[in-house]
């Protein structure tokens, strides 16, 4: 059975093809935060007199968080065209980022929702509380991601000074 040539043509092909195709999802991406931000604008000068304005607020406060997370992707994408391999602190981020901004727009809703009734007020009230246990657990991770890049670095590096070698 051949062995594979991570050098030989197809790889190099294959390559391209993965560059290429990082560069059209950045470039939806770009066209999509692009998009979001532009309805964002048009929907804060439309803000409708017979709703909520929170509940208005509350929509443009989600699209604009939106946007920061389709740029957080974007940022993802592109720091893998420069670097190569996984991002997992981008995707730590973009996981914060969705909860705390499904946090912010259920808070608006429920406080401008006076007459909510009993059973959708409770279920929201849970919801809330899910979406702070999910930031609080992936704000662990990414402490722990962290602390991780930070010291493996430090100690590859002090086992090769020369008061380690001697």
């Amino acid at each position: 059975m051949p062995q594979w040539d991570p050098t030989g043509p197809i790889s190099t092909i294959i390559g391209w093809a993965e560059k290429i195709l990082y560069i059209a999802v950045a470039a939806l991406l770009v066209a999509m935060s692009g998009f979001v931000i532009v309805q964002s604008v048009r929907d804060l000068f439309r803000l409708n007199p017979a709703n909520s304005l929170t509940i208005d607020l509350a929509v443009v406060l989600n699209d604009v968080l939106f946007a920061i997370i389709i740029l957080e992707l974007l940022s993802t994408v592109v720091a893998h065209l420069r670097k190569g391999g996984f991002q997992v602190k981008a995707f730590l981020y973009i996981g914060i980022i969705s909860s705390v901004r499904r946090i912010l727009v259920l808070g608006a809703q429920l406080s401008a929702s006076s007459a909510l009734p009993e059973p959708a007020f409770r279920h929201g009230i849970l919801e809330l509380g899910v979406d702070a246990g999910v930031v609080l657990v992936l704000a662990i991770a990414l402490i722990i991601v962290r602390s991780r890049n930070v010291r493996i670095p430090s100690l590859i590096k002090a086992a090769h000074t020369p008061e380690a070698t001697s």
